[in-house]
């Protein structure tokens, strides 16, 4: 977990907000669930001042952390990556990285053949995917899946025995309000755990005509 956290160190995310996104987006992580569904997650307005800082931008501390991991020189990685994403991003990521002493090839892969490298295969070390776990708008049962060391969609590989008691808990929920409060520990242990090295959530706009009646961009 000192090697996650010294991944999510690297990243300067009000950065990236500023200057990749040129401002259009918030620059503060995300759990599983969105934002937008209030209630129903962890949102970073409520994480503790010690998670926060977790995610906030100190190379320094970073590969203080690598050092007390075993890696005082960092290491050498690689990330497969979807080409049918941003490919301009991760290079960003990339140069982060090399800041504390990872070196991260990357290996661009076709989408199909990205996910039976990674869902079928399980070849990979790192995965740069576009529909990653956070910050999505999946029921409560289907994102409590995604993580659960038993179920297809675990793509990351996680083994938590942890994590693994929520979703038979959420089965056994009885009112909305238990499972609020399932989805809040679920999001806050992903949060915790630094599963996902977390980037941003960048905006996406649907444009169409006026003129154009009846129309469903979902």
């Amino acid at each position: 977990i000192r090697v996650r956290k010294a991944m999510q160190l690297a990243i300067d995310l009000h950065a990236i907000a500023r200057d990749y996104y040129k401002g259009t987006v918030e620059p503060y992580p995300s759990t599983i669930t969105s934002r937008d569904m209030k209630g129903w997650g962890f949102p970073y307005d409520i994480w503790p001042q010690e998670l926060k800082d977790e995610y906030a931008y100190n190379p320094a501390l970073a590969k203080k952390l690598l050092a007390e991991a075993g890696y005082p020189n960092g290491f050498k990685t690689n990330v497969v990556a979807d080409t049918s994403w941003d490919k301009n991003l991760l290079p960003v990521v990339q140069s982060y990285f090399a800041n504390i002493g990872i070196d991260m090839e990357i290996r661009p892969m076709e989408h199909n053949a990205m996910l039976t490298y990674v869902e079928t295969d399980s070849k990979h070390e790192l995965v740069w995917r576009e529909y990653g776990p956070l910050g999505h708008n999946y029921s409560p049962m289907g994102a409590i899946n995604r993580l659960h060391s038993k179920h297809l969609p675990n793509w990351l590989g996680i083994h938590d025995s942890v994590m693994d008691t929520y979703y038979p808990k959420a089965l056994a929920a009885t009112t909305e309000n238990e499972l609020k409060q399932i989805m809040k520990d679920v999001n806050e242990r992903a949060a915790r755990q630094h599963y996902v090295v977390c980037l941003l959530q960048p905006m996406s706009y649907t444009l169409f005509q006026p003129w154009l009646k009846g129309f469903n961009s979902q």
